[in-house]
């Protein structure tokens, strides 16, 4: 081997040890984002299916912003798993902002009378749903992201 070549490939074994230690030293200062749900529309039944549009939120807590290529996401209420659903026309959430959007949930007829009992054993008290949220972001070395928000429906009447 000649003395150039192995010049080279000492300089090219530097150069990559700069390069990972850059990486290492490299802090994103990344705050996980929040997804709540701010709305819930029923659509009409498709045979044993039925269909809702959700309203969701996203919160980006970071000074850079979020591209988003999907989410796929899952509505529990009371404890029953009710709806699930992906979508991926979401829009990039801004440094230090947030976005609305509406995405297509489905349930089976037989999710939906487990919530319905689950309901009407909760005699008309308030009832606890559940959002999961799994973003997949947009970023190189960003992995997917679960967010899991939780929340009371209110179906109790309050009497002032």
């Amino acid at each position: 081997m000649t003395k150039a070549k192995e010049l080279s490939i000492y300089a090219f074994f530097i150069a990559v040890l700069f390069f990972l230690s850059g990486c290492a030293t490299l802090d994103l200062d990344y705050e996980e984002p929040s997804v709540e749900l701010v709305s819930f529309k029923a659509l009409p039944a498709n045979g044993f299916e039925q269909n809702f549009e959700v309203g969701l939120k996203l919160t980006n807590p970071n000074n850079f912003e979020l591209p988003l290529n999907g989410i796929s996401y899952q509505l529990s209420i009371a404890g029953e798993t009710l709806a699930h659903g992906v979508a991926t026309d979401i829009p990039t959430v801004g440094a230090y902002g947030e976005t609305r959007f509406v995405v297509p949930v489905s349930t089976s007829l037989l999710r939906g009378f487990k919530v319905i009992r689950a309901l009407l054993d909760n005699k008309g008290q308030d009832i606890n749903y559940q959002l999961k949220a799994k973003l997949d972001i947009d970023i190189p070395f960003v992995p997917k992201l679960t967010v899991i928000q939780g929340g009371k429906v209110p179906l109790g009447q309050k009497v002032r």
